[in-house]
C-alpha cells in the first residue's frame, strides 16, 4: 500500500466518523449507546452510559416499535421515520437508517444508526397539509388526464369521494371535459387561469365558484399536476344582486319622485340630485347642482342646522328661492346621514306646497261660497217671516181704520213698527255678514284681543251676576291677525255665552271664560259657559241659515259672521255642548294657514298694538 493509501485509511479510521454530517451512533444488544459522533451529540445531547431510547426520546422504557430490536433479530437493514427530543427539549423529526455490524462468527453484536434531521421539512409539510385541508375553499390536484388525484376535506364534504374521477364528472356531472377548461390551459402554458363555474353539490344545490388554477412541477414538457382552487361566491353574488336591486329601486325612486331630493357627502359637496330638485330651482335640465346654488336657494343656516343635529330637521311651511330669486312655498326636511360614529353626509327633501296651498285656498273659497248659499236660503226664509209680520200689521191697521177702532189701529201700527225695526236690524246684520271687505292683517297679541272683549262685557256680566274671566294658558306668541275681525268674532261668542246663562232656568252663579292658548302650532280661543247648553238638534243648526234661539231678540247671523271671520283666517270653529251643562266654542287658527302680513302701505302706519291708526269698524251681531 502506498503512503497516500495508508494516510487515507488512517483518516477514515480516525476522523471520518466525526466528519459525517449525520448523527451516527453504535448500539449494543442491551440498547446502550457505545459510541456516537459529534453530530449525534449536538442533536441529542450526552450519550455516554445511556440507552438509545433515553437519548433519542427521553424515555425510561424501550420504544414499542423498536427498529433496533428487529434488526438484531433478523439482521435486515431498516429505514424508519422517528420523532425524538433534541437538546432543547423540543420535538425533532428524523429519518433513521439502522443496519447491522456482523462479527466473524455471523452474530450481530452491534448496530449502526445514522439519523438525518428532517424537522424543518416536516414542519413545512404539516403547514402545507394544514393549509391544504383547512383553507376555506375547495382544492383539488388534477393530473394530465384531468383526474383528481387528491382533494381537501371541503371537496369531500360537498362532492363526496372524488379521488380518481374526472373533474368534469365530479363538478358538472358531464361525460366530456368542459369546452373552456382552465386546468388544460395551465397544463399547456404553465400560467394561472381563472373562470366562473356553476356546479351542484351532493344535495343538488347550485353553487357559484370562482376557480383559480396553478401549475405544480417543473418538467420541461409541462407540469405533472395542476392545483385547482375554488372559492364559493354564491352568497356574495346573491348579496350583490340584492344590492343591485336595492340600488336600482332607490335610483328609480329618487329620479321619479315629485319631491326634490338632494344629497351631500361628508365634505358638504352636492353629490346627488333628482330632476324635481333641478325643476324646483328653475335650473336647466341636466344642470349640475353646486353647493353655492343650493345655499342660495335654501333658508339661511338650514344646512348648518341639519349638520349639527342628530334628529331630522323639518320646516313644515317655508320658502326656497329659484335662480331668479322667486319664492316657492315648500316643506323642507333635512337629515344627517350616519353609520355608527361615521358621518356620511346630508339628505334634503323639498316638497312643493304651491298646489296644496292653491287647493286649500280653493277649499276655503268653496266653504265661503257654501256659507253664502246657506245665507241666501235663510234670507228667503227670514224675509218670508218678516212679510208675514208686516201683512198682519197692515191687516190690523186696515180693519181698524175701516171700523174706526183706535185700539186696533194702534195695535196694527205697533206691529208695523216692530217689524220695520226687525227689517232694519236684519238688513244691517246681513250687509255686515255678506260684505266682501278686505281683512286688515297685522302682527298682534292674541291674548290682548281677548282682554279687550272681557273689558267690553265686564259691566254687563257683573250686572247680571255672571263671572266673566280670561285665562291665558302658557305663552302665546304674536300672530298675523285681523284684530278687529277677531275682536268681533269673540264679541259674538261672549255675548251668546252671557245670553245662554240668562236663559238658564236655574238660579245659581254662572261663569263665562275665555281661554287663549297655543296648541300643535295653532292659536286657540275657547269661550266656555255653564249656562243652559244645547241639545243635538240645536248644535246641528247653530252655523246654518238664520237660526236663532233668541226669538225676536236675534237675527241668526252672529255665528255665521263669526265663522266667516275664522275662515278668512284659515281656521275653523267647533262647538261642544250638553243641555243644562253649558257650551264651549273652540276657535283654532293654524299658524301655517294664517294670512300673511302685508308690507306697510303708504300713508298708513300701524301702532305697536297692531291696530290701524286709520280706524276700523265691525259689527257685534249676536246669534
Amino acid at each position: 500500500m502506498s503512503p497516500h493509501g495508508r494516510d487515507l485509511e488512517s483518516w477514515i479510521r480516525g476522523q471520518l466518523f466525526d466528519a459525517v454530517p449525520m448523527a451516527v451512533a453504535v448500539i449494543d444488544q442491551q440498547m446502550n449507546v457505545v459510541h456516537a459522533n459529534e453530530a449525534f451529540a449536538r442533536v441529542f445531547g450526552p450519550w455516554e452510559g445511556r440507552r438509545c431510547h433515553e437519548v433519542y426520546k427521553d424515555r425510561s422504557t424501550p420504544c414499542e416499535r423498536c427498529s433496533a430490536f428487529a434488526t438484531f433479530r433478523d439482521g435486515v437493514t431498516r429505514v424508519s421515520e422517528e420523532i425524538g427530543v433534541d437538546t432543547k427539549g423540543q420535538r425533532t423529526w428524523y429519518v433513521k437508517h439502522t443496519f447491522p455490524i456482523r462479527a466473524s462468527d455471523g452474530t450481530i453484536p452491534y448496530l449502526v444508526e445514522m439519523s438525518t434531521d428532517v424537522s424543518d421539512l416536516e414542519r413545512m409539510r404539516q403547514v402545507n397539509e394544514a393549509l391544504f385541508e383547512r383553507v376555506p375553499c375547495e382544492i383539488v390536484l388534477i393530473d394530465r388526464n384531468l383526474r383528481i388525484v387528491r382533494a381537501n376535506a371541503r371537496v369531500v364534504e360537498s362532492f363526496g369521494n372524488v379521488q380518481g374521477r374526472p373533474c368534469y364528472e365530479v363538478f358538472k356531472g358531464a361525460s366530456e371535459k368542459c369546452r373552456d377548461c382552465p386546468a388544460e390551459d395551465t397544463f399547456r402554458d404553465r400560467r394561472s387561469h381563472f373562470c366562473r363555474s356553476t356546479v351542484r353539490n351532493l344535495s343538488g344545490e347550485s353553487i357559484e365558484l370562482h376557480v383559480t388554477t396553478a401549475a405544480l412541477g417543473t418538467e420541461e414538457d409541462g407540469p405533472d399536476l395542476v392545483m385547482e382552487m375554488a372559492v364559493d361566491v354564491t352568497e356574495s353574488l346573491r348579496l350583490r344582486r340584492e344590492l343591485d336591486v336595492a340600488h336600482t329601486f332607490l335610483q328609480t325612486f329618487v329620479a321619479s319622485s315629485n319631491d326634490g331630493i338632494i344629497g351631500l357627502d361628508a365634505a358638504g359637496q352636492v353629490m346627488l340630485w333628482n330632476p324635481s330638485a333641478i325643476q324646483r330651482l328653475g335650473l336647466p335640465c341636466g344642470h349640475s347642482l353646486t353647493r353655492a346654488e343650493l345655499e342660495q336657494a335654501l333658508p339661511e343656516g338650514f344646512l348648518a342646522e341639519v349638520a349639527s343635529s342628530r334628529e331630522p330637521v323639518e320646516r313644515a311651511d317655508t320658502v326656497v328661492f329659484d335662480v331668479e330669486h322667486n319664492p316657492i312655498a315648500v316643506r323642507l326636511t333635512g337629515i344627517r346621514l350616519r353609520r355608527g360614529d361615521e358621518d356620511l353626509g346630508i339628505a334634503v327633501a323639498c316638497q312643493d306646497l304651491r298646489t296644496i296651498k292653491r287647493l286649500e285656498k280653493e277649499k276655503l273659497d268653496a266653504e265661503r261660497l257654501a256659507a253664502v248659499g246657506q245665507t241666501v236660503a235663510g234670507l228667503a226664509h227670514g224675509i218670508k217671516n218678516l212679510m208675514t209680520g208686516l201683512e198682519g200689521g197692515m191687516y190690523m191697521l186696515d180693519t181698524g181704520l175701516r171700523k174706526g177702532n183706535a185700539q186696533r189701529i194702534q195695535q196694527g201700527f205697533d206691529m208695523l213698527a216692530r217689524n220695520v225695526t226687525r227689517i232694519s236690524s236684519f238688513v244691517k246684520d246681513f250687509l255686515s255678514f255678506s260684505k266682501g271687505r278686505t281683512i286688515a292683517v297685522a302682527s298682534c297679541d292674541p291674548a290682548a284681543i281677548a282682554d279687550e272683549v272681557v273689558s267690553l262685557y265686564g259691566l254687563r256680566a257683573r250686572a247680571l251676576g255672571i263671572e266673566l274671566t280670561h285665562e291665558r294658558v302658557g305663552e302665546v306668541a304674536p300672530a298675523p291677525l285681523d284684530r278687529e275681525g277677531i275682536h268681533e268674532g269673540l264679541t259674538n261668542l261672549v255675548g251668546n255665552a252671557i245670553d245662554a246663562c240668562q236663559m238658564s232656568e236655574e238660579k245659581r252663579p254662572y261663569h263665562v271664560t275665555i281661554r287663549t292658548l297655543e296648541r300643535d302650532g295653532a292659536v286657540v280661543y275657547e269661550v266656555s259657559d255653564d249656562g243652559c247648553g244645547m241639545d243635538y238638534d240645536v248644535k246641528k243648526k247653530v252655523f246654518t241659515t238664520f237660526f236663532t234661539t233668541k226669538g225676536l231678540g236675534g237675527t241668526g247671523l252672529g255665528l255665521l259672521s263669526t265663522r266667516k271671520i275664522i275662515q278668512e283666517h284659515g281656521g275653523q270653529i267647533d262647538v261642544e255642548s250638553e243641555p243644562g251643562q253649558g257650551t264651549t266654542f273652540r276657535v283654532t287658527l293654524p299658524r301655517n294657514r294664517l294670512p300673511q302680513e302685508p308690507p306697510p302701505a303708504n300713508g298708513r302706519e300701524r301702532g305697536a298694538d297692531g291696530r290701524s291708526n286709520a280706524g276700523s269698524g265691525g259689527s257685534h251681531g249676536q246669534a
